[in-house]
C-alpha cells in the first residue's frame, strides 16, 4: 500500500525532530488525566500515536494496569519501549489498529487527530471506535470550524476542528461525559479534552 504524504512526513526527518522536541516530562498532566478520568477506572488503555509514551507513564501513575499504543515513527517506538518495557508499543497508524474489536476499556488520542487530513479522519475514527469497548478520549486543538494551520513550514500537516462535535455527529451513541479546557498550566498547549462513553 502506498504511503500517504502525511504519513511520509511523520516518518521522515520532520517526524524524528518532532520526537526529539517532545521528549519532555510534563508531570502536570497526571493531574489533568486525573480530572478527566474522575469516576472511571479503565484497566486497559490504547493510545493512538503515543510518540515516546509519556502519556502511558502518566496513566501508569494513576493505576492503569495494561497499556498499549501504536506509533508510526520508528525512533519514537524504540524510545517508548525503552521508557518502560511493560508498555506494549507497536509500530503502526490510526488507520489499521492491530487490536480486536472492543479490545480496550479506553482508546485515546492526544495531539494526533489534528495531524490527520480531513479525508482520512473518518477511517481513523472508525478504528478508534471499533477498538474501544467503552470510553474514547480526544485531547486536541479545537476550533468552531475546521481550519488548516501551517505547521513548521508545512501547509498540509495540522487542522483545528470541532473534534467533539465531529465525534458525536459521526457516532450518535457516544455520550459526552466530560469536557475540559486545558492550558500550559495543565501541561498542554491550549486544547480541549473530551471524554466519551459508548452507550450501545
Amino acid at each position: 500500500m502506498q504511503m500517504s504524504s502525511q504519513l511520509q512526513l511523520w516518518v521522515s526527518e520532520f517526524g524524528r525532530s518532532y520526537t526529539e522536541r517532545n521528549d519532555v516530562a510534563k508531570p502536570e498532566r497526571v493531574v489533568s488525566w486525573q480530572r478527566l478520568l474522575e469516576g472511571i477506572a479503565p484497566e486497559r488503555c490504547v493510545e493512538v500515536g503515543c510518540n515516546v509514551a509519556w502519556n502511558l507513564t502518566y496513566l501508569r501513575e494513576l493505576g492503569v494496569k495494561e497499556l498499549y499504543a501504536v506509533e508510526p515513527e520508528p525512533g519514537a517506538v524504540e524510545k517508548a519501549r525503552a521508557r518502560n518495557p511493560e508498555y506494549n508499543v507497536l509500530c503502526g497508524t490510526a488507520f489499521d489498529l492491530p487490536f480486536k474489536d472492543n479490545f480496550a476499556d479506553l482508546v485515546f488520542t492526544s495531539g494526533v487527530m489534528i495531524h490527520i487530513a480531513p479525508a482520512d479522519l473518518p477511517k481513523a475514527m472508525a478504528e478508534i471506535y471499533r477498538v474501544s469497548r467503552r470510553y474514547i478520549v480526544a485531547i486536541e486543538y479545537d476550533a468552531p470550524e475546521e481550519q488548516a494551520i501551517k505547521y513548521r513550514g508545512n501547509g498540509d500537516a495540522l487542522w483545528k476542528r470541532p473534534h467533539g462535535a465531529i465525534w458525536q455527529a459521526s457516532y450518535p451513541a457516544l455520550k459526552l461525559l466530560r469536557k475540559l479546557e486545558l492550558a500550559p498550566i495543565d501541561g498542554y498547549d491550549d486544547c480541549t479534552a473530551h471524554l466519551f462513553e459508548k452507550t450501545t
